[in-house]
Parts: structure tokens; sequence; C-alpha cells
């Protein structure tokens, strides 16, 4: 042999076993087919079927024979045989379920666009219902007001905007009003308490109606100091008024008839007092009456004026034409000289 043919030879590839079929490389071939780095050679038709194994192997022509065998194997067996894409699957265990999960949710997707297309729709009336809901008619004004400004009146339920009803409450205390009812003119159970009124009325207001509901709840019990410039709230110690006259004002100190209720009279007595009027009851009109009764004057029943005998019987007669008796101030007859009250 030539060199040349020693060479070739060389770098010829060694032949191909021939491998027959029997029952050991029957079940090896399987195992093979299933190995997908191992080289396996299909051959034609005109090789009857016949199996050649091999080490040398081309990349593309091993994927034709992959293919080939592939294709071979699931016309025989299409249930034994796993498809590509279930080997894909298997080959992670959590292969499965993400594919699952990523159906799932294209299939979801279109319905949750859906809905939340459906929820955007919806919104606006929804909101509008939640506005509604948070928004009342007040029956005085007629205007629309949010719940938070509502004033429920007690006892009744009725409702109203707290401007409406502090522009009311402070009408009704500005006319000396204790109880303040319902602003309904047909209701008669309703009032409206002093507590909720304290943020939709000034101070100065809440104070006042304050003081008048303390008052009203002490009742026959409280006085007041008769002077103008104090007239101090006072209340009652038991029946100890009854037998002191003289009294202080604990809060401008000045002396005051607990009898009488009026500053004190020195020198005129409860009973004299109680006959004059209430414009006679100054310090000017007292100290007036305290020299009549010095000076022994008398007044007379019809026009009150202060009247001096000089002389002659009890009968008197007044400028304005009245006759009474000058010693108890009863009305007598002209004709008669004698009065029956005092039996002079």
């Amino acid at each position: 042999a030539s060199p040349d043919q020693t060479d070739r030879k060389d770098h010829e590839p060694p032949p191909l076993a021939e491998h027959h079929s029997s029952p050991a490389m029957d079940m090896e071939a399987p195992a093979a087919a299933d190995d997908p780095h191992f080289p396996i050679y299909v051959s034609s038709a005109e090789d009857d079927g016949i199996t050649f194994l091999g080490d040398s192997f081309d990349p593309e022509e091993m994927q034709m024979q992959e293919a080939i065998l592939l294709s071979i194997e699931s016309s025989r067996a299409p249930a034994d045989i796993p498809t590509s894409s279930s080997a894909s699957s298997s080959a992670s265990p959590s292969g499965p379920d993400v594919a699952g999960t990523s159906e799932k949710s294209t299939e979801e997707s279109p319905r949750d666009r859906k809905g939340k297309r459906k929820l955007l729709e919806d919104e606006p009336s929804g909101s509008g219902k939640r506005r509604k809901r948070n928004r009342f008619r007040c029956a005085i004004c007629m205007e629309k007001v949010q719940v938070s400004e509502q004033f429920i009146v007690s006892h009744c339920s009725h409702a109203f905007c707290n401007g409406c009803v502090g522009r009311y409450v402070a009408t009704k205390i500005g006319e000396n009003v204790e109880s303040i009812g319902c602003p309904d003119p047909e209701c008669t159970e309703g009032f409206v308490e002093i507590e909720p009124c304290r943020d939709i009325i000034p101070q100065e207001l809440f104070d006042r109606w304050s003081v008048t509901l303390c008052e009203q709840s002490l009742g026959n019990e409280k006085y007041y100091c008769p002077f103008k410039d104090c007239s101090a709230l006072l209340i009652k110690d038991n029946d100890r008024t009854v037998k002191i006259r003289d009294t202080e004002c604990p809060h401008c100190h000045r002396m005051f008839c607990a009898r009488c209720r009026v500053p004190w009279h020195d020198g005129i007595k409860c009973k004299e007092l109680r006959k004059l009027g209430d414009d006679e009851k100054g310090e000017t009109d007292l100290m007036l009456k305290k020299l009549a009764n010095k000076k022994k004057w008398q007044r007379c029943p019809s026009c009150k004026m202060y009247v001096s005998k000089i002389d002659g019987c009890l009968l008197m007669k007044c400028r304005c034409k009245q006759y009474f008796c000058y010693h108890c101030s009863a009305p007598m007859s002209k004709a008669l000289h004698y009065c029956k009250n005092c039996n002079r």
C-alpha cells in the first residue's frame, strides 16, 4: 500500500458494527432512544429496519435523526411517548403550577380588565350616592347641608342645620326664654338642650343661658341683691330670713332687708314699706317716708300725696278732693266725721 492510501486509512472512520436484533439489544434500544446524548443512526427502508449505533456523529445529522425517531415512536405509541411540552414541564417540579398560574392569569386578565372597567364606570354613581347620603335638607333654610353640620333636637329627632339652630337659640335667649322648644312650630315634645349648643352660639349667650337654667332649677329658693348695680343671685337660708331683717350682700357688701328685698329701710317698718308702690322704694323715697313718720304726716289714699294737719278733726280733704282719715288714711264720707276703720 502506498503512503497516500495509508494516510487515507488512518483518517477514515472505523466501520460501524452491524447490529442484529436480539432480545438484549431490544431492551437496550429503547433506553438508548430515550437518552438524547446517545448517537443513533436510523437506516432507510433499503436497510430492512437495521439500526446502526456509533460514536462519531454530526450535530445537524443527529438532530435530523432524533426528529425521525420521535416521529416513528409517536406513530407507534402516542400515549407512551412524552411530548416536548410535557418533557419541559416535567423537568421542573414547579413547572405545572407555573404554567397553570400563567394560563389562569391569562384567562382571568380579560375578566379582571372588564371588572375594573365596570368598577370605574360605576364609581361616579356610587360616589354620588355616598355624597347624597352625606347631605340632608334643613327644614328651616331648605338648603342641602353636610351631615356633620346636622343638629338633632332631643325627644323628637327633628334635624336642622347648626347655623339655623344657633340663630334660633340666640333669639330665644334674647327673649329670656328659659326652656327652648323644637324649632318646628308643630312639635310640642322636643326641646333644645344646652350642651350641644356650646359650639354653635357665642360664648356670652351660652353663659347667659347657663345662668338662666341654673336660676330656674332653684325655683323659689332664690332672690337677688336689691341694688341695681349688683343684682347678685342669692339663695334663701332655710327660714332664717323670716327672723333676720338686715342682711349684707356677699358680693357688694351693702345692707338690705331680707324680708322686703329692698335696700335697708332704717326707721321704717316692713309693714309700712309694703304699702308703698314700687316707684316709692328708692333711697330718696325711703328718706321721705322716714321723715313723714317722724313728723306724723299722712298720705292721701288716692293721690299718695303727704299732708300735714294743722288743727281740727281727723277728717281731711286732699287737693284731689278725696276725704280720708288723718289717723289711718282710710277713706271717709264728707257727711260723716267718724272713721269706721279706727273707730275715731
